[in-house]
């Protein structure tokens, strides 16, 4: 894992003189250290011993800005080592933050100012392999990615193909009920208009046996009135005929008193 600001430190104490703030910083006393670092800056604004001690100490109390701050102070400085110390303290800032990428920037500026320092290459070495597997990862997961994206493109195509066929077979089902439903209407229309032929037919073969019964009770009538006549006639010329005797034997009678 990565190595902390306790490393630092230690490093620093080689460079400086033993002071108080190193001793409460030692001792955990983190607030009583960061309060000696900031005491001495009130005097001395350029002093880059303490930005960096000031810095270390508001780390450790989680004051990460101020921390910053302080080792950005410190870059001011033409001591090296100290350069080197505060640029890798601000790449462990950055690593926690999980901001790699830039971690990895500080510590390479940190190695190109101390090549020797074992745990700026440590921790450089380290932050790489973890973007690298970073990477991979996200690489990883954005295959997957599109491969879930491909496969649920594949569900929704074929859904959609179902959803098709569904439709197009109830649309057939449709279209097949509404040609039943036509047929049926048709074929109930040609029933009811044979129905209304056949009675159109039968009524006219009523009218037409009707007209023929009309027209032989006419002929009989007429028959009848012809014998009827006949008759009449033969009556007629019968009585004329006894008429007629009747009339000639008056006339002979007569003539037989005459005579």
């Amino acid at each position: 894992m990565i190595k902390g600001f306790a490393i630092i430190f230690i490093f620093m104490a080689a460079l400086l003189s033993q002071d108080k703030g190193q001793s409460h910083y030692e001792k955990q006393e983190f607030d009583q250290a960061q309060k000696f670092y900031e005491d001495i800056l009130t005097e001395r604004e350029d002093d880059y011993t303490a930005n960096f001690g000031l810095g270390a100490s508001a780390y450790q109390q989680k004051d990460l800005e101020k921390a910053v701050r302080s080792f950005e102070q410190t870059l001011k400085t033409e001591n090296e080592a100290l350069q080197s110390k505060a640029l890798f303290n601000m790449g462990n800032i950055l690593h926690e933050q999980e901001k790699l990428e830039e971690a990895v920037a500080f510590y390479r500026k940190s190695l190109e100012l101390n090549a020797d320092d074992e745990d700026a290459r440590y921790n450089y070495e380290i932050t790489k392999q973890m973007i690298q597997e970073q990477q991979k990862q996200d690489q990883e997961q954005d295959k997957n990615k599109d491969q879930e994206n491909n496969e649920e493109q594949e569900k929704e195509e074929e859904n959609k193909q179902e959803n098709d066929q569904e439709k197009d077979q109830e649309n057939q089902q449709n279209n097949e009920e509404n040609q039943d439903s036509e047929s049926d209407e048709k074929k109930d229309e040609q029933e009811k208009s044979s129905e209304k032929n056949d009675e159109s037919k039968e009524e006219e073969k009523q009218n037409q046996q009707s007209q023929a019964d009309e027209k032989e009770e006419e002929e009989k009538k007429s028959d009848n009135r012809v014998q009827a006549e006949a008759i009449l006639n033969a009556l007629k010329d019968k009585e004329q005929i006894n008429q007629k005797r009747q009339i000639s034997r008056a006339k002979s009678k007569k003539m037989e008193k005459d005579w």
